[in-house]
């Protein structure tokens, strides 16, 4: 009997029905916190996405881009017909879809999200998409199947099965941390997590409305400890707002000028210690790839996520003391 596509985790404990330390709101009841699908259109999509843009020169040195654009062992044994179809999609994503950020353009956005919501049907009938991408991917499926798709949905899965086994032992106490430290209750339905053999540049990405998660299964930061730390790294993401908030006023206060980007430090710097409370062995993505030593923000928010950050997730100070702090500091 086949597999289903959709992993979900089982039910995790009663604890997550219970509230949150205080200060900040109680997680939500929850089935379980995330949903994971291994979804060959999401995949197809992505890896096209991926290629395309690694052809143009665009992120062409990232690890995720590189992957993709040596995974053609095999090439040669399609068909003349799934060869041509392959090239014909990759020409079309590279003219019509790789400069767009996949991330911040609003129709790559919908063009992820319908490809989620059509998952495994065998067949882009009722997508809601744009006729040209329809007929490309319809095209491409082939040999996608032909070639890739067993070695990418098998990937997946050993990712989904370490991901449901560490968030079934854990996620209950991180989920409280998280929803606790960023004010923010958890969604009342698990946030869905599509595992792709390759997503973006990064390995992994996030946008709202729905709240979606895009994880790579193939990328070396996704591995061990950091499947933990990557899903509540992102899911992050759909929390921020009362943090942004906060850490503005606090900045307007100050007479000072915030930095680019200010959630994200704070979000690295809470999904690494949430993960190393679970981990004990675990070194924070942030400190082992070397993020807070190569970016110029980063390295001036380190020592102040130390000095007042990390007394707000011990419980120590609120959170309008701990930016208040953090940007009189900075």
């Amino acid at each position: 009997m086949p597999c289903p596509r959709v992993v979900s985790i089982v039910a995790l404990s009663a604890a997550l029905s219970q509230t949150a330390a205080q200060p900040g709101p109680p997680a939500a009841s929850l089935r379980a916190p995330f949903e994971f699908h291994s979804s060959v259109w999401v995949n197809l999509h992505h890896f096209l996405y991926l290629t395309a843009r690694g052809r143009k020169g665009l992120d062409a040195s990232r690890s995720g881009v590189v992957a993709a654009l040596a995974d053609t062992v095999g090439f040669g044994a399609l068909s003349s017909d799934q060869r041509g179809a392959w090239d014909a999609a990759l020409a079309y994503y590279g003219r019509a879809l790789a400069d767009r950020d996949i991330l911040f353009d609003s129709s790559m956005v919908r063009v992820t999200n319908e490809l989620a919501r059509i998952d495994d049907a065998p067949s882009l009938g009722g997508a809601r998409l744009d006729s040209a991408l329809l007929a490309t991917l319809e095209r491409a499926m082939p040999a996608y199947r032909a070639l890739w798709w067993a070695r990418h949905d098998a990937s997946n899965r050993r990712w989904i099965v370490a991901a449901t086994a560490m968030v079934a032992e854990h996620g209950d106490s991180a989920v409280q941390r998280e929803s606790r430290a960023f004010r923010t209750p958890w969604s009342a339905k698990p946030v869905r997590v599509d595992v792709a053999a390759y997503t973006n540049w990064a390995g992994a990405y996030t946008t709202e409305h729905p709240s979606h998660i895009n994880i790579s299964s193939t990328n070396t930061g996704n591995q061990g400890s950091y499947v933990f730390e990557t899903l509540f790294h992102e899911v992050l993401h759909t929390m921020e707002d009362s943090v942004f908030a906060a850490l503005r006023s606090a900045f307007r206060d100050s007479g000072k000028r915030s930095f680019r980007d200010p959630t994200h430090p704070f979000i690295f710097y809470t999904a690494g210690e949430v993960t190393r409370r679970a981990y004990p062995d675990h070194v924070p993505y942030a400190e082992r790839f070397g993020l807070w030593a190569g970016n110029a923000d980063f390295v001036r928010a380190l020592p102040l996520l130390r000095a007042h950050w990390q007394p707000y997730l011990d419980g120590k100070i609120t959170l309008e003391e701990s930016m208040r702090r953090f940007a009189g500091a900075w």
